[in-house]
């Protein structure tokens, strides 16, 4: 697989797959899996070799020369959510340095299908603990199979996390002074039932 970084060589290990023979008019199909994690244009190379066998009148196989070909598969790589974040103070204890924080994330579906969100997360830094604000908080309503969103194209979808730091824990400062909280995790699957997942950077606030 050659992508915009570099080539990566696919491990047919991890697939079903075995050397075997292909009676006439019949095909031979293998999957394998590939986590996109750049943008940009990718091209995938297949060689194929093979060897084609005869046979003769009296039943017996004689096999013949080796054959070699190969297929190139181009594509592009697009993103398929946009996620936009925001942290801001909503109470201060004391001097101030315990304050409670709200991140808040906007969510755009990029794709020219609908989504689900499967689940959100943020992991935070030993420093700090998060509460969810969002649809896995909240119980199944009666009879409902899931709560989890769907999102249409371009559709936008809001959500929150709680964070406290934790009391006597020790926060990650950076050198210009701003405090490492954590990444915002996402899952979604496709309308094809293809599973997605996005982690964003570390996310920080400003030091008060």
């Amino acid at each position: 697989m050659q992508s915009p970084s570099g080539t990566l060589p696919l491990d047919l290990a991890a697939v079903e797959y075995s050397n075997g023979s292909v009676k006439p008019q019949a095909s031979l199909q293998r999957n394998i899996r590939f986590e996109l994690r750049e943008e940009g244009s990718h091209t995938l190379a297949v060689n194929i070799s093979y060897s084609e066998t005869t046979i003769l009148k009296d039943q017996s196989a004689s096999s013949g020369r080796v054959r070699t070909f190969r297929k190139l598969y181009q594509f592009v790589a697009r993103p398929c959510l946009s996620v936009r974040t925001k942290v801001s103070t909503l109470a201060a204890e004391g001097d101030g340095d315990n304050s409670a924080l709200a991140l808040e994330a906007q969510i755009d579906n990029l794709a020219d299908t609908s989504i689900v969100l499967k689940s959100v997360a943020f992991n935070p830094k030993p420093a700090y603990r998060a509460i969810s604000l969002n649809w896995d908080a909240y119980p199944l309503e009666k009879g409902a199979y899931t709560n989890c969103p769907a999102m249409a194209p371009r559709d936008v979808h809001q959500i929150a996390f709680l964070v406290e730091q934790v009391e006597g824990a020790k926060k990650d400062i950076t050198r210009d002074g701003r405090t490492l909280l954590g990444q915002l995790c996402l899952r979604w699957w496709s309308e094809m039932g293809e599973e997605g997942f996005l982690t964003t950077g570390m996310l920080t606030a400003k030091r008060r």
